[in-house]
């Protein structure tokens, strides 16, 4: 039950993006830029390295930013309210002058996480 209302309201909150809530890029990237089932191993977790690991890892900085660890699958599960937040929604993540995510990789990530969110 408890996945099923995340899902919905996941779905709600990428249409709302889509028709303006946000940025609208998810609604207009085109579908075949990302894979239709991406997986953790040869989608997300390289997603996630480029952009994330170097400061949101185990073994990267101590302080505010201990704890996000996304270097993992289960990392990036726990995490995903966060990801879906500044990464997706909001785009303050990556921050400063660093390497934006694109729009095809987010969507890549809302298909997998759309998906179950598996740890393949």
């Amino acid at each position: 039950m408890r996945q099923r209302l995340h899902r919905a309201t996941f779905a709600l909150l990428i249409t709302l993006c889509a028709c303006g809530g946000g940025t609208g890029e998810l609604g207009e990237v085109d579908p075949e830029a990302a894979p239709a089932t991406p997986t953790y191993t040869a989608h997300v977790g390289p997603i996630m390295d480029r952009y994330c690991t170097a400061c949101h890892a185990a073994d990267a900085q101590p302080g505010p930013l201990e704890g996000l660890d996304y270097s993992t699958c289960s990392g990036v599960r726990r995490g995903w309210g966060g990801v879906l937040e500044t990464v997706i929604f909001t785009e303050t993540m990556p921050p400063g002058g660093a390497e934006r995510v694109t729009s095809s990789d987010q969507l890549t990530l809302e298909r997998w996480h759309a998906q179950g969110a598996a740890c393949d």
